[in-house]
């Protein structure tokens, strides 16, 4: 059971306004982002920040997928929302089994392989080895790496989240109607 209750949108404007937001380019507010109801105005803030990593980073979606659940491997929820996603963008079931038990499928490109690795070691804390740098380095632009540096800081903040509020699971129902829209 989740740490916390979920505040009422009826009660709060910006709460209201937030999730018909949300809503609008996620189709549902997730458990996730409802945990965070009790701070409306933070919600609103973080949600656009994650609509930013979603939406309008400078990657592949595919690439943004391997990173998200590069991160998200150890996380129920995170990998369950997001494998549908993963698949959607072309990344096949057996690279996401590879990334599932923390290996690289040899069928990753190099710019792929390079963005996972450097996701796996900011996990840790944000000590990426010179040599990952490197590598995506010289795969990525500028503006491509700060962008896969958010997707990491943003996935990392959720999980820490949906650890520490415990939050549930959506129930199959919901969750298989989201599979539909990844279709």
């Amino acid at each position: 059971m989740s740490r916390l209750p979920k505040a009422d949108p009826s009660q709060d404007p910006v709460l209201k306004e937030t999730y018909e937001q949300i809503t609008r380019t996620r189709g549902y507010v997730s458990n996730i982002l409802a945990s965070l109801s009790n701070a409306p105005e933070g919600l609103k803030r973080f949600a656009a920040f994650g609509e930013y990593v979603r939406y309008e980073v400078k990657v592949t979606g595919r690439t943004r997928e391997l990173v998200i659940l590069a991160i998200a491997r150890g996380i129920e929820y995170g990998w369950i929302h997001h494998y549908p996603h993963a698949l959607k963008a072309g990344v096949t079931q057996e690279e996401l089994a590879q990334l599932k038990v923390g290996t690289l499928a040899p069928t990753l490109r190099p710019e792929e392989r390079a963005a996972v690795m450097y996701a796996q070691e900011f996990a840790g804390g944000g000590n990426v080895s010179d040599e990952t740098f490197a590598a995506v380095k010289a795969q990525f632009s500028d503006r491509q790496i700060t962008d896969l540096t958010l997707i990491c800081a943003y996935f990392i903040g959720l999980g820490s989240i949906m650890n520490a509020f415990r939050v549930e699971l959506e129930p199959e129902s919901e969750l298989a109607k989201r599979r539909e829209r990844a279709d």
